[in-house]
């Protein structure tokens, strides 16, 4: 399955999927981080954590690596969240040493539109910005396989049970 639109390093990135799942189904997995973790990144699993502020001017970081060295992360700002239709957020790569230094790449941008297709979801995704084209090519091939790891995700996990009082 081919979910990258352009061309490797180029600039912007943009990335297609068509998802066997509801619209509500989708979002979630982009907007919750218990699901995040399990499908964002290099291979489904791989991250240590994530934490999300969903609202316009909140944060997310996600957590690739930690150890006794330092942490790898990713981090941004959300400065659109439409529910269910549009995200975008600013991205940049984090490396914090044991030493206190740190390393960051300038910020790039992301805007996910999600749009319902029946009971299945079609999410369209532009990453730009990326100043190094090897940095283009890494991101690419990273968000190939994580569209590889939330087809998986969403085909073998039931949607949520909601109850409540009628």
């Amino acid at each position: 399955m081919r979910f990258l639109r352009s061309e490797v390093g180029g600039d912007p990135i943009v990335v297609e999927g068509f998802f066997r799942a509801p619209l509500a189904r989708v979002y979630r997995a982009w907007t919750d981080p218990e699901q995040i973790v399990r499908w964002f990144g290099l291979k489904a699993g791989s991250m240590v954590s994530a934490s999300i502020d969903l609202r316009v001017g909140g944060q997310w970081r996600f957590v690739m690596h930690e150890d006794d060295h330092g942490r790898v992360s990713l981090q941004g700002t959300y400065s659109v969240v439409e529910p269910e239709k549009r995200l975008c957020f600013t991205w940049s790569h984090l490396r914090e040493h044991a030493d206190g230094r740190r390393e960051e790449t300038p910020h790039s941008t992301v805007t996910v539109t999600f749009r319902a297709e029946g009971a299945s979801t079609h999410v369209h995704l532009r990453h730009e910005d990326i100043r190094a084209a090897e940095g283009r090519k890494g991101v690419g091939s990273g968000w190939e396989t994580s569209f590889e790891s939330l087809v998986e995700l969403l085909a073998d996990t039931p949607p949520p049970v909601v109850s409540g009082t009628f």
